[in-house]
């Protein structure tokens, strides 16, 4: 099987600012907030290569260790996927309702958005 090139959902709301990002999702009410190193994680996610090609290509950029550099980015892949971001891959099932909150970060709004910083 070859390796997964994870893919942002095309329905997500995504403004960019100063080198971060918020995104919303409509289905969730979910807002997320991206420090910038998330931020050029999840730009990267767009379906045209595997965590290991773009974990090489931003460790060149910033000459920084392949293998640091590929955990960290793992982590917010797991990240982005746990919290609903990425389109199903085929042969998946989709996701039951909204991912679960498993820490303090969020916030409500209204009594309805959801606020997560991903750092």
């Amino acid at each position: 099987m070859p390796a997964a090139k994870p893919r942002v959902r095309e329905d997500l709301a995504v403004v960019e600012i100063d080198g971060e990002a918020v995104v919303y999702d409509e289905r969730t009410n979910d807002i997320h907030h991206l420090n910038p190193t998330a931020a050029i994680v999840f730009s990267l996610c767009d379906g045209s290569a595997t965590v290991k090609e773009f974990s090489a290509d931003i460790a060149s950029a910033f000459n920084a260790p392949l293998d640091e550099v590929d955990r960290q980015v793992r982590a917010l892949v797991r990240e982005f996927r746990k919290n609903g971001l990425f389109e199903e891959r085929a042969g998946t099932k989709p996701s039951s309702g909204r991912p679960k909150v498993a820490d303090d970060a969020d916030h409500r709004r209204d009594g309805q958005e959801r606020e997560r910083s991903i750092r």
